[in-house]
């Protein structure tokens, strides 16, 4: 990436064949981007750019600054160069039908302080060991060749490995966003610091709930939404961008309870909201009873645009309810797993996403870029899939209920004999 004149911003792509002749040029003027192509460009790709950047043009960005735009944690600075990787994968998987992931997680341990009703991060192996720093550094670099920009940090508890800040320096602010996803109980000023210092783009906290005694008793201790206030000012303080991070259920949705979470995280100064699905997952495997139904969907979707248009879109409210929506831009969304990205468990396992437990391989002994070719060859992955897979009847029916009780987990998928 380069400038070629004042307040320009050029784009090259140079690891993908197919576009190393192509630029993109891109100029910010106040919350708005022109753009110019060069190249010869095919038609599909010049809507989908013009699109793409019209999109941005007409959000409210959460971060303003003189040479770029922040609009959410998980999209780089534009204009910027890990924009240019971002918006690479993103031409390469709709108008040259090459899908490479966008983001990765990777669980550093699966040690916490709390004892969460919704915990997905159970029933692992622990006959391995956690990855070993040399083993991250293999995951991080190998997910950056992979074409990844934006890279978080999760657990377990991350903040519980003393050396975090070496892994967050793995990822250079010029390739991707680098995330933390965090509890609040083990973050102060200090490490707050450390992190901005080791390259963190942002810090991600749970809040499950608006009410502090209920946030507390679905962690299992008391103390941890005062934690998360407290490291959400610590964070603002460091200079990190700060989400929060929250699930819907059926009962959390008839409450409205976004609308008031949403008015803490302005109040709080949080630029984003994201809301996840509960999902049957963990601990919550055998139990449906709070998931969402079509109904939950379409108020869950109707009540952030409200919340987020009275607090004048501060902060930004990302719901996986619209991801899978098909409305509009969502349709280029859906389900992300096996398509913008996947999971790496603190035990090495290469998985779809975080919620899925389910094994392609050992991302220590095997290189990422075979793993992630094999999920896309398996007959559950190879199709983009507009809903959430782990909320799928048959999908659940074919690799999720068949899964021996005490089985640990993830459970390698290759044990449903289709591989390929």
């Amino acid at each position: 990436m380069s400038r070629e004149r004042t307040g320009e911003v050029v784009y090259r792509f140079p690891s993908s064949p197919n576009l190393k002749d192509l630029q993109v040029v891109v100029a910010k003027k106040n919350d708005a981007f022109r753009t110019r192509l060069k190249g010869r460009w095919p038609w599909q790709a010049v809507l989908l750019v013009k699109l793409y950047f019209a999109y941005f043009s007409r959000m409210k960005a959460v971060l303003a600054a003189a040479e770029n735009n922040v609009y959410s944690q998980y999209v780089p600075p534009i204009p910027g160069p890990a924009h240019a990787r971002q918006l690479e994968t993103f031409i390469n998987r709709w108008v040259y039908k090459i899908r490479r992931p966008m983001a990765v997680t990777i669980a550093l341990t699966d040690r916490c302080q709390l004892d969460c009703f919704h915990c997905s991060a159970v029933a692992r192996d622990s006959r391995r060991s956690e990855l070993a720093g040399g083993d991250i550094r293999k995951i991080v670099e190998e997910s950056l060749d992979l074409g990844v920009s934006c890279v978080t940090f999760t657990g377990g508890e991350p903040l519980l490995r003393p050396d975090l800040e070496e892994f967050v320096a793995l990822v250079p602010p010029d390739k991707a966003n680098c995330l933390v996803f965090t509890n609040g109980l083990a973050l102060d000023d200090r490490r707050a610091r450390r992190l901005k210092e080791a390259g963190a783009f942002g810090l991600q906290l749970s809040l499950d709930a608006p009410d502090p005694a209920e946030h507390d008793r679905l962690r299992g201790r008391r103390g941890t939404f005062r934690a998360v206030r407290e490291g959400v000012r610590c964070a603002l303080q460091a200079g990190l961008t700060v989400g929060l991070s929250t699930y819907a259920t059926h009962e959390s949705v008839a409450r409205q309870d976004l609308s008031r979470l949403a008015g803490l995280a302005h109040e709080w100064g949080v630029q984003e909201v994201s809301v996840f699905d509960v999902i049957s997952t963990g601990k919550l495997k055998e139990n449906s009873s709070l998931s969402l139904n079509a109904a939950d969907r379409r108020r869950l979707i109707k009540e952030a645009f409200r919340a987020q248009k009275s607090l004048h879109f501060r902060p930004r409210i990302l719901t996986q309810s619209w991801t899978n929506s098909r409305r509009g831009f969502a349709r280029r969304l859906g389900c992300l797993a096996a398509n913008y990205q996947f999971h790496v468990t603190a035990r090495g396992d290469f998985t779809p996403c975080d919620f899925t437990p389910l094994s392609f391989g050992s991302a220590v002994q095997e290189p990422l870029q075979k793993l992630w070719d094999k999920q896309l060859r398996h007959p559950a992955y190879r199709e983009h899939c507009f809903h959430c897979r782990m909320q799928s009847g048959p999908f659940r029916r074919k690799y999720i209920d068949p899964i021996p009780a005490g089985a640990a987990l993830p459970y390698p998928i290759e044990k449903f004999g289709l591989d390929e």
